[in-house]
């Protein structure tokens, strides 16, 4: 990830694993284009990174149903997917049994890149202001106003 060059895309249930928010911070501060998508329920999990990269400026989204948004996955510059069991969390490094794939075959991670793209068009809170659902935000991008 730390050779990331253009994007990154991050699709994951949940962060807290404060090493690896440092990473895509510094990747955005780099000026790698990153967006994230995660689940809703976990901005205010114990040791969320979530609000910390917000303030940074990186887009996010979260679902805003009462389904999970249970992906984990990541696709870097548009061609290299890190996909698997693996939460974001500092038990899943240094504890629990988890797995992970890492590859850049193009048959795979079109499937992924397409994932992304159809969740962040989904996720989209300019499409959800006209629902008739509500849910603790108004949606998301977050802005650091929202903080």
């Amino acid at each position: 990830m730390l050779k990331c060059q253009s994007t990154l895309d991050v699709c994951v249930f949940v962060i807290t694993c404060k090493e690896l928010g440092d990473i895509i911070a510094r990747l955005f501060r780099r000026g790698v284009k990153v967006r994230i998508i995660t689940d809703d329920e976990q901005l205010e999990a114990s040791g969320s990174q979530i609000w910390s990269l917000i303030r940074d400026g990186i887009p996010v989204r979260t679902n805003k149903t009462s389904y999970l948004m249970h992906h984990k996955f990541a696709i870097v510059d548009g061609n290299l997917l890190i996909n698997g069991s693996f939460n974001w969390t500092k038990q899943a490094i240094t504890g629990n049994q988890e797995n992970l794939i890492i590859t850049d075959n193009e048959a795979i991670t079109t499937h992924f890149v397409n994932e992304f793209q159809r969740l962040w068009t989904l996720y989209d809170p300019l499409k959800r202001l006209g629902s008739s659902s509500t849910s603790r935000r108004s949606g998301t991008d977050f802005d650091v106003k929202d903080i």
